[in-house]
């Protein structure tokens, strides 16, 4: 409950960041697409007209603020999804705290059509070697404690490449978010 307050909280601050690019990023969107880590919802206004929308979030409370649109499906407990099924998966804000990235990463590979789009916009580590990087370095057991799992200092851009998908593009930028600043986002293509 303390982790879905946090992220309610947290969303009204990053989402006006982080709309614009949003909007661009979701905006071609089309057919079956999953959402992984849906959270609150907040992704869904950014989505095309027709999309058959499905959503994983494991958190009931985080779950039950979510809107389901018409036609939609939103998954509370875990999900192996089918090979082939989708044609885009969307994250946002998520492969910070999973447990272990390169599993989920590659069943959302796998849940892909080939040539299927992953899209992500993910905070991030900073580069090395900086001072920003080595407080995400120091603060980490802290963070991940009191932020869900949440890992600031996570390589997501390595771990995607590493996961077999084919990187069309990223964009890395920065928000005044403190340890939380660093940003990733960008399409990334089911070979």
């Amino acid at each position: 409950m303390w982790f879905a307050w946090l992220m309610q909280l947290a969303s009204r601050f990053h989402e006006p960041m982080v709309a614009e690019r949003k909007r661009a990023l979701f905006a071609g969107l089309s057919g079956r697409v999953l959402e992984i880590g849906a959270g609150n919802g907040v992704n869904l206004h950014y989505l095309p007209a027709g999309v058959e929308w499905t959503g994983y979030e494991s958190n009931r409370h985080l779950a039950a603020k979510i809107a389901v649109p018409q036609g939609g499906e939103l998954i509370v407990d875990s999900y192996r999804g089918q090979a082939g099924e989708f044609d885009a998966v969307i994250c946002s804000l998520v492969l910070c705290s999973v447990k272990d990235p390169g599993e989920v990463l590659g069943g959302l590979f796998r849940c892909l059509k080939p040539g299927g789009r992953f899209l992500f916009l993910e905070h991030v580590a900073a580069d090395k070697g900086t001072r920003l990087r080595a407080a995400q370095d120091w603060w980490l057991p802290l963070w991940r404690c009191c932020a869900g799992g949440c890992h600031p200092n996570r390589e997501t851009s390595v771990l995607i490449a590493a996961a077999g998908f084919d990187i069309k593009f990223i964009e890395r930028f920065d928000l005044p978010l403190g340890l939380a600043g660093p940003h990733l986002m960008g399409e990334a293509v089911r070979r």
